[in-house]
């Protein structure tokens, strides 16, 4: 009998996922004093001020170990970054921070920044 409803049930279930998504990310933003970010279309550039990895952020809680960065890349003018550093220096984790701002800037979020400003942003490359 479930068979004869699949289509309807499934499709629920996706707007149900999507809430929950949605509802997520709220939560996240609210308890985690995240900023509105600015997304432009017609600008090539990413500005983060005090960004946080959002994960590392969370992890380490309320020891206030991760230290905040500030990124600026633009199109007009720098455009790439050389991160260079010792093994364990956080390297990964500041280039993952700047992504995940990034994407969740163009998902509609809340970012854990002080302030961003986001162009469109079509791929993110890293080596």
């Amino acid at each position: 009998h479930f068979s004869e409803h699949y289509h309807p049930v499934s499709k629920a279930i996706g707007h149900l996922a999507t809430v929950d998504c949605l509802f997520s990310l709220a939560q996240v933003a609210k308890q985690g004093d995240y900023c509105r970010p600015t997304v432009q279309d017609n600008c090539r550039e990413i500005i983060i001020k005090n960004g946080r990895h959002p994960v590392i952020d969370v992890l380490l809680g309320e020891q206030d170990q991760y230290v905040p960065n500030t990124t600026n890349l633009s199109g007009d003018g720098e455009r790439v970054m050389i991160i260079t550093g010792p093994n364990m220096g956080g390297k990964s984790s500041y280039i993952k921070q700047v992504a995940l701002i990034t994407v969740m800037a163009q998902i509609g979020s809340y970012v854990p920044a002080e302030e961003s400003t986001v162009g469109i942003v079509d791929g993110i490359f890293t080596r």
